[in-house]
Formats: C-alpha cells, sequence, structure tokens
C-alpha cells in the first residue's frame, strides 16, 4: 500500500505547484492552478506596496479625503483576493485528497489487497546501498485451480495465500503481488530465516469452499544489494524455477547453478512460462 511518505510527497508536490515554488510538468493538473495563484498573489503585493507609498504621501500633502478613498478601495481589493486565495487553497486540498485516493487504489492489487510490482520496485530501488533478502512465491498448478475451482476459487486461493505471506512478515518487510500467481516478499532478514518462515506459512492446506487443497508453491530466495529490482527479481525468480523444477519447493539463488539474470534490455526468446506450457502440450499428445 502507499505509505506515509507516498502521500506526504503528494501534497508537498501540490503545495510547491500552486506556490509556483517549482517547474510544472506538461499535463500535470496542477499547471493550470498555479499560474492564477501565483498571478493574484503578485497583485497583492503589489496594491500593498502601491498603498504604503500613495496614502502616506497624499496624508502629507493634505488630501486625506482622497487618501482614506484610496486606502477604502485598496483594502477592499485586497479582502477580495484573500478570499479567492482561500477558496482555491480549499479546491486545491479537495484535489490532494482524490489524488491520494487515486494513488492507494493504483498501488494496491484488488484481489490481495497487496501493494503491486511498481511498489515493489521502489521499495528495492530506495534500498540502494542495503543488502535486501528477495523471495519470489509462484503458485503451482494455478490454472488446474482455476478450472476445477473457477477463476473466483482461484482469487480466494490467491488471497488466502497473501493472508499467510503477510501473516509471515515482520516490520519493515514488503509483501507485493507481482501478477498472476506471482508474489514477493522484500525484507532485511538473513534469507535462511526468510525461507524457515514461509515454509511454515505455506505449509497448512487452503479451503476453497468445502475442499482442502495442499497449498502448492514454488520459492526462490535471493541475498542481493538493494538498488536494482531488476537484478533482484531476477536472481530470485532463477532459484524459483529451479525448485519448480526439483520439486523442491524452496531453493536459495546459485549462480553457478542457476544462471545470471538477463540484462535490463534483453528479453528471451522462449520464457520460463512458455517452456512450462511447451511440456505440458508436449504431454498431453
Amino acid at each position: 500500500m502507499p505509505t506515509q511518505a507516498n502521500r506526504t510527497s503528494v501534497r508537498r508536490r501540490w503545495r510547491a505547484c500552486v506556490s509556483g515554488l517549482v517547474p510544472l510538468t506538461e499535463g500535470e493538473p496542477c499547471m493550470y492552478l498555479a499560474p492564477s495563484v501565483t498571478v493574484r498573489r503578485w497583485i497583492f503585493h503589489v496594491t500593498t506596496a502601491l498603498l504604503l507609498a500613495i496614502v502616506p504621501s497624499l496624508l502629507l500633502t493634505g488630501r486625506a479625503a482622497l487618501a482614506g478613498v484610496i486606502a477604502i478601495a485598496g483594502l477592499a481589493l485586497q479582502t477580495i483576493l484573500l478570499a479567492r486565495s482561500s477558496d482555491r487553497a480549499a479546491r486545491a486540498e479537495q484535489r490532494i485528497a482524490e489524488l491520494e485516493a487515486d494513488l492507494a487504489v493504483a498501488n494496491v492489487d484488488p484481489v490481495t489487497g497487496l501493494a503491486v510490482r511498481r511498489v515493489a520496485e521502489q521499495h528495492i530501488f530506495d534500498a540502494a546501498g542495503t543488502d535486501v533478502t528477495v523471495a519470489l512465491i509462484d503458485v503451482d498448478g494455478m490454472h488446474d485451480i482455476n478450472t476445477v475451482h473457477t477463476h473466483d476459487g482461484g482469487d480466494r486461493y490467491l488471497a488466502q495465500l497473501a493472508d499467510r505471506l503477510v501473516r509471515a512478515a515482520e516490520s519493515g518487510d514488503l509483501v507485493a503481488r507481482l501478477g498472476g500467481d506471482e508474489f514477493v516478499v522484500v525484507t532485511e532478514r538473513d534469507p535462511q530465516v526468510l525461507a524457515w518462515s514461509l515454509t511454515a506459512a505455506v505449509a497448512p492446506p487452503v479451503t476453497i469452499g468445502t475442499v482442502s487443497l495442499p497449498m502448492r508453491v514454488s520459492i526462490g530466495v535471493c541475498r542481493t544489494l538493494g538498488g536494482d529490482p531488476h537484478t533482484a527479481f531476477g536472481r530470485a525468480d532463477r532459484a524459483m524455477y529451479t525448485a519448480k523444477g526439483l520439486g523442491s519447493g524452496i531453493e536459495h539463488y546459485d549462480p553457478v547453478r542457476d544462471g545470471k539474470p538477463l540484462s535490463h534490455d534483453v528479453r528471451p526468446l522462449v520464457r520460463q512460462r512458455d517452456r512450462r506450457g511447451v511440456r505440458r502440450i508436449a504431454g498431453n499428445t
């Protein structure tokens, strides 16, 4: 879910925009609000400066009546500007609240209530310079679960797995759904400690309606330096597919055995999921 830091960042950005304190990005909603706020601010300052300059001069030259009229008109103009600025500020606060709500929805998976992939990537990116442990969890036989128990049953299966992962997490850990039947846990804990915790979490069976099913997952764990989500996910993914191939349930990343993840700009000709599908099809022919 979005952190307090994310919400604070949104508020600061909007307030800076409407105050004219930061450059505006093309298409940014507040870019249409900031110019008018800036113009009113300058009118307010100019009016104040004129009042301070003109009114005393008129009083010194004996034109008190004219000075009074100008002072009253200037104060009235400033009152109007302040009232409109207050209205704009209230509308800006309302817009900030709407943006925060949109941010919360965009960063939360609707099926499991977990953070989405972009949040996990940002979490690892923000951990630059710190060692993190990343565990990638992939459900085994998800297609069969959806076929037998319908997609609603499959969603309940995923939601129960998500709940297990959250209960296995500790303060400071991040649990996210990467998409489909893949989940990730990011923590600073020792890899072996995390592995034990996850193994215990997925041991009990899952109940879908009146049917009890074993929770079958494959888990890949790696210890890596934060700051590079691509490498972190890639290494955990390699270990996860080793665990899936061996049927061992969980494996720790070994670069000699598992190989290195592909670089950012290289897409595999045949993905692991495609390879699994080919095997299934071949087995059914």
